[in-house]
């Protein structure tokens, strides 16, 4: 394979093994070797408190999964939740409220199955930006970090915890509102 930003070849990959390491190491460089982070940071004081995992929004996390997207080989897979709802979230609110109280995360939940894709339409396969790494988990892992995803959010908004201009991730935030915004700033400037 040749390295995408040299013209010459550093490294011929011909079994599926080498080309898997090669992606690896394109995909996921090594750590630091220091870190960035002053260890002498002091936080701020936690602008609310953690309430448990409500059924209402395991409802509407389930609700917002798609039925048949790839889960981590093994798992159960999304149509199992969306189909089943009414019978699975008063044992998934007790599941999620135990892992909560006892502060305890899954070691299995950790694991992730990481599978490589070619981009379609590109004209060389040899180049590793060819291809794109998708990361496949349990649906319990993600509809759990759904549930604290939807939580965080929330009280983000809540509070104006973030700024006026920030369009990522936030609900009734689209990228035309953010095309819109940066026009009419434009236009206002003209």
């Amino acid at each position: 394979m040749k390295h995408p930003m040299s013209r010459q070849v550093i490294w011929e990959a011909t079994t599926n093994k080498e080309k898997g390491e090669w992606l690896f190491k394109e995909f996921f460089p090594p750590k630091p070797a220091v870190s960035t982070v002053d260890p002498n940071h002091e936080y701020p004081e936690p602008k609310w408190k953690y309430q448990p995992v409500t059924d209402e929004c395991l409802v509407r996390c389930i609700a917002k999964m798609k039925p048949y997207k790839a889960m981590r080989s093994g798992t159960v897979p999304n149509c199992v939740y969306k189909n089943n709802a009414e019978l699975l979230v008063p044992w998934l609110g007790n599941i999620y409220h135990a892992i909560d109280k006892l502060d305890y995360y899954p070691p299995d939940w950790r694991n992730t199955e990481t599978v490589v894709l070619r981009k379609p339409g590109k004209p060389d396969y040899t180049n590793p930006l060819a291809h794109r790494p998708i990361v496949l988990s349990s649906g319990h892992t993600r509809l759990y970090n759904a549930t604290k995803t939807e939580q965080i959010i929330t009280m983000a908004e809540k509070l104006n915890l973030l700024p006026s201009n920030h369009y990522g991730g936030r609900p009734g935030r689209s990228t035309m509102d953010a095309i819109h915004s940066i026009v009419k700033r434009t236009k206002d400037a003209w």
